[in-house]
C-alpha cells in the first residue's frame, strides 16, 4: 500500500508553505488553493487526511469535507477555523463530517500532534479494512471449501450407498438374478445368513447389502475377518477384554459383539476359525451371552449374524475340522455367490462399471475397450473373480493416458493369455493384417517377459534393437510397469 498523504487546502500562501515543513520526511503533503482543486487532487492520489480552511473563496471548508465524506468516507477530515466560526461548525461535527477542528491561530506543535494522530487513525482504519477484506476472502474461501467438501461428502455417501443398493450387485446373468432374489428375502428376516463362494465373489458386499435393507439398517454393521487374526487376538476382538487380562491389556475394551449390539456382525472367512474359537462363538449364537477375556461376568447382546466362507463347510464338518452344531446354527439361510466364470456376460458389465469408476477417480477420460481387450476380458476365467477383475481394470486405467482406449498393452499377461493364437485364427482381415497383429502381440509379450528390456527382447526375437524400436513406434507400443 502506498504511503497516504496529507491534503492541505487553504487559499493563503503562508499556510501552504509552512504546514508541509512540519511533516517533512514523515509522509507526503499535497496542497490545493480551493475546494474544487482539492477534489481533483483527492481523486488522483492516496490521501489519508484532509486539512481544510473554513473560509475560502467559492466552496467553504465544511462543504468540501461534506463532499469528501461522500466520496471517500475513509479519509480523516479536519478543519482550520477562527473562534467566530466555532458555533457554525457544531452541526458539521455532530453529523460526523468533521473529525476534528483546529482553531486559528494554532501552535505548530499542537497542530503537528493532531495531524499525526489523524494520520495514524487513517492507517489503523486502512489496516483494519485490509484485515476485514482478508477475513472476508478467507471466509469466502472457507465457505467455498465447505461447499466443495459437502459435494465430495455427497459423492462419497452416494458411493458408499452404492455398496448397499441392488444396483451395486452388478450382473444380468440368471445366476446373479437368483442371488439378488435370495438376498432380498434374507434382508427381510432376522435369520442367520451363511454366504458361500470363492474368494472375490463379493461376499462382504452381499452381507452389507443384507444389513442395509434389513430392519437393523439404522444400527452398526461391523465386519470381522476371522482368518486375519490369531485366536488370542480374535477372541479379544469379538468378545472384548478387561484390564490386565493379558500382557498389553492396559484398559477394558468392548468387543465387536457389544459394539454392534442391535446391529449386524459379519464374520468373514469363518471357516478359518479354530475349533476352540468355534466353541466360544457357538455359545454366543446359542444364548446371546458374551464374556470378555479375563472377566467372570457375561453380558447379553442382540445381534444379526451374517457369516461367509470360501470353504465347503459341509465337507469340513464331515472331516471333523468344523463343528457340526455350529454349522447347523449358521447354515439357516445359505446363499451361494457364483464365480464370475459362471455368470455369462457379467464380466463385461463389471468391466464397464469399474472402467467408469476408476476413470472418474483418476480424472482420465478413457474411451472404452478395444475389441481385442474385450475378447481377453470375456475369455479369461477370472480365478480371483470380481476382485481380480476390479484390480485388473484399476491397473489398466493407471497405465492408460487420458483419451486412451484400453487395449492389450494395458492388460496383464495373465489376462491377455493366448490372444496371439486368437488373433491368428479368429481375427478379421487378410493374412497380412493377421500376421501384423501377431507380430505386435509377440513383441508386447516379450517386452513384458524381459521387464521392458529392449536389448534382451530383441535378442530373444532374433532381431536388432533398432528393428525392435521401429516396430514399437510403428505399433504404438509403450513400456509397461511390469
Amino acid at each position: 500500500m502506498t504511503e497516504p498523504a496529507l491534503l492541505l487546502v487553504d487559499d493563503e500562501e503562508a499556510v501552504l508553505s509552512l504546514v508541509p515543513q512540519l511533516f517533512e520526511g514523515e509522509f507526503p503533503v499535497l496542497t490545493a488553493r480551493s475546494g474544487e482543486a482539492a477534489l481533483e487532487v483527492l481523486a488522483a492520489h492516496e490521501v489519508g487526511v484532509v486539512l481544510a480552511d473554513q473560509r475560502m473563496p467559492g466552496m467553504k471548508g465544511t462543504e468540501l469535507l461534506k463532499r469528501v465524506a461522500a466520496q471517500r468516507p475513509d479519509v480523516v477530515r479536519m478543519l482550520l477555523t477562527a473562534y467566530a466560526d466555532v458555533d457554525s461548525l457544531l452541526e458539521a461535527i455532530n453529523s460526523g463530517r468533521v473529525y476534528q477542528f483546529v482553531v486559528k491561530p494554532w501552535d505548530n506543535r499542537d497542530l503537528a500532534t493532531v495531524v499525526r494522530r489523524a494520520m495514524e487513525a487513517y492507517r489503523l482504519r486502512a489496516h483494519n479494512s485490509c484485515l476485514t477484506a482478508e477475513n472476508d476472502r478467507l471466509v469466502a474461501e472457507l465457505r467455498a471449501a465447505n461447499v466443495e467438501l459437502e459435494r465430495e461428502n455427497r459423492v462419497l455417501r452416494s458411493e458408499a450407498g452404492d455398496r448397499y443398493r441392488a444396483g451395486s450387485l452388478i450382473g444380468s446373468s440368471p445366476a446373479m438374478q437368483e442371488v439378488c432374489r435370495l438376498l432380498d428375502k434374507a434382508s427381510r428376516s432376522e435369520a442367520t445368513v451363511l454366504l458361500c463362494g470363492e474368494t472375490g465373489t463379493g461376499k462382504e458386499l452381499a452381507a452389507s447389502w443384507i444389513h442395509a435393507h434389513g430392519p437393523r439398517r439404522k444400527r452398526r454393521f461391523v465386519p470381522v475377518n476371522c482368518g486375519a487374526l490369531p485366536d488370542s487376538l480374535l477372541e479379544s476382538e469379538l468378545f472384548g477384554h478387561v484390564k490386565g487380562a493379558f500382557t498389553g491389556a492396559v484398559r477394558d475394551r468392548s468387543g465387536v459383539f457389544v459394539e454392534a449390539n442391535a446391529g449386524t456382525i459379519f464374520l468373514d472367512e469363518i471357516g478359518e476359525m479354530s475349533p476352540g474359537m468355534q466353541v466360544k462363538v457357538l455359545r454366543v449364537v446359542e444364548d446371546g451371552m458374551v464374556r470378555p477375556v479375563g472377566s467372570s461376568q457375561s453380558a447379553r447382546v442382540d445381534v444379526r449374524l451374517v457369516c461367509a466362507t470360501n470353504r465347503d463347510l459341509k465337507r469340513e464338518v464331515e472331516s471333523g475340522s468344523f463343528r457340526r452344531d455350529l454349522y447347523y446354527r449358521l447354515n439357516v439361510f445359505p446363499v451361494l455367490l457364483p464365480p464370475l466364470r459362471a455368470r455369462e456376460g457379467d464380466a463385461a458389465l463389471l468391466a464397464g462399471h469399474f472402467l467408469h469408476r476408476f476413470s472418474r477417480s483418476s480424472r482420465k477420460d478413457i474411451a472404452g475397450f478395444s475389441t481385442a481387450a474385450r475378447h481377453c476380458l470375456a475369455r479369461y476365467s477370472w480365478p480371483g473373480n470380481v476382485r481380480e477383475l476390479k484390480n485388473e481394470i484399476e491397473r489398466a486405467v493407471a497405465l492408460a493416458d487420458p483419451g486412451d482406449t484400453i487395449d492389450l498393452e494395458h492388460l496383464s499377461a495373465e489376462v491377455m493369455g493366448d490372444e496371439i493364437w486368437t488373433a491368428a485364427s479368429d481375427g478379421d482381415g487378410h493374412l497380412g493384417e493377421r500376421l501384423e497383429r501377431c507380430d505386435q502381440l509377440l513383441i508386447l509379450k516379450e517386452l513384458r517377459r524381459h521387464g521392458d528390456n529392449r536389448t534382451h527382447t530383441a535378442r530373444t526375437l532374433g532381431i536388432s534393437v533398432r528393428a525392435l524400436q521401429k516396430k514399437i513406434v510403428r505399433y504404438g507400443l509403450r513400456e509397461t510397469d511390469e
